[in-house]
């Protein structure tokens, strides 16, 4: 019973931050200028799963190593910074 009342909790979050980096993402990506697969690529590795999600997207949409590489590489340095900096802001903001 808890699992599906935090399940049921946590759902529209999931959406709403997943669905803000699929509408999100590439828009900022072309703003920089960045090639649209490498766009393609940031967006599913920032907002589905990671590197998991760049290495199956890639062959999809013929990304060069060059795109998969830096996709790959800024996945998992946002990731390592954010699992180390969430617990930190987390308190900051939440604690009275």
């Amino acid at each position: 019973v808890e699992l599906l009342t935090t399940g049921s909790q946590g759902l529209p979050v999931v959406i709403g931050a997943v669905g803000a980096g699929l509408a999100f993402i590439p828009v900022a990506g072309r703003l920089a200028g960045l090639p649209r697969e490498m766009s393609l690529l940031l967006t599913a590795g920032t907002s589905i799963c990671g590197v998991t999600a760049i290495t199956a997207l890639a062959p999809a949409i013929k990304a060069s190593n060059r795109d998969i590489a830096v996709a790959v590489a800024n996945t998992v340095a946002f990731g390592t910074i954010g699992m180390l900096a969430y617990p930190y802001v987390f308190h900051a903001l939440c604690s009275s």
